[in-house]
């Protein structure tokens, strides 16, 4: 029987909900991987006015967070920044809090911008955060935030929705409070990760792993390469998000993307897209992946070039 989508066979299979398989419109598996998700890059200064001016038009109130989500611009994508994971420049105002919630998704924030007074509560432990920290938020932490300053305060917030979402394994719950937890500890903690102390002294080339086995789907490391310095990333099916932490990286990508970001930048490279980073200066980059989440499943891959 030759395949005419609308004679009455083919007609029937569609009111079962039936597809044929000797038929398909495109096909489900392919030789290598075909990413849709592209190298994208987004600029701090811009994100950085965009959320001053929220400030005039959004109440707090109104919104669960005063955030501005990367979205990779590819045709019907609403939400993610590459496949499973999603980031966004986020502020707290002086004197502003972010109410507690608690949610499924794993989450993270690179801290760009903060004065002293400016802390995370995350289940009932006062986590301090200054620029160049990474503070954790795992999965279904009790997490709030407070300004205390006279500053506005700026980050980077990462978190694995995406993939959650797609594996609809989604759950959040508000603070019963309504407003912010209880602070019941202080002083030091795992959730908070200088990059400074955890580079180590020196100018060196040196690439460390952060917070290993913390969030079983995210992957963090912290890159530093003096002026000059350059590090070649092979194609893998591995999603991967940068952010300068100081200085200045030109990332190339393959397929054309070759952009050089300064402080707060942060470009996403999805999967199967050789890269490099360099340093026109002396640089530290903050990578966030979703290789331990393939890891698990046994679907890292890659050709190096």
């Amino acid at each position: 029987m030759k395949h005419e989508p609308q004679s009455p066979y083919y007609v029937e299979l569609g009111r079962l909900s039936f597809s044929p398989g000797w038929a398909r419109p495109e096909p489900s598996m392919w030789a290598a991987p075909k990413p849709k998700f592209r190298p994208a890059v987004w600029r701090f200064a811009a994100a950085k006015a965009a959320l001053d001016q929220s400030g005039a038009l959004v109440p707090a109130e109104q919104t669960e967070r005063r955030n501005l989500i990367m979205v990779n611009p590819i045709e019907g994508n609403t939400y993610a920044t590459t496949r499973h994971l999603v980031a966004a420049y986020q502020c707290v105002l002086p004197g502003e809090t972010a109410r507690t919630h608690r949610h499924s998704a794993a989450a993270l924030r690179l801290v760009l911008e903060a004065k002293p007074g400016t802390y995370t509560v995350v289940d009932g432990a006062r986590v301090d955060m200054t620029a160049g920290d990474v503070v954790l938020t795992p999965s279904w932490s009790w997490h709030g935030h407070v300004n205390e300053a006279d500053r506005t305060s700026y980050w980077i917030d990462f978190l694995d929705i995406p993939f959650v979402q797609l594996s609809e394994a989604m759950f959040f719950e508000p603070h019963p409070s309504g407003g912010l937890e209880p602070i019941k500890r202080n002083g030091p903690t795992p959730l908070r990760i200088p990059s400074g102390e955890a580079l180590g002294g020196g100018r060196d080339a040196k690439t460390v792993e952060i917070a290993k086995g913390v969030m079983p789907t995210i992957g963090l490391h912290l890159i530093r390469q003096p002026k000059g310095g350059r590090v070649e990333m092979e194609k893998t099916t591995v999603n991967n998000i940068y952010a300068v932490v100081s200085g200045k990286a030109r990332i190339t990508a393959e397929g054309g993307t070759s952009e050089t970001l300064g402080p707060g930048d942060v470009i996403a490279v999805p999967c199967w897209h050789a890269h490099s980073i360099e340093a026109p200066e002396d640089t530290v980059v903050f990578r966030v992946c979703d290789e331990p989440l393939l890891a698990k499943l046994g679907l890292v891959r890659s050709v190096a070039h």
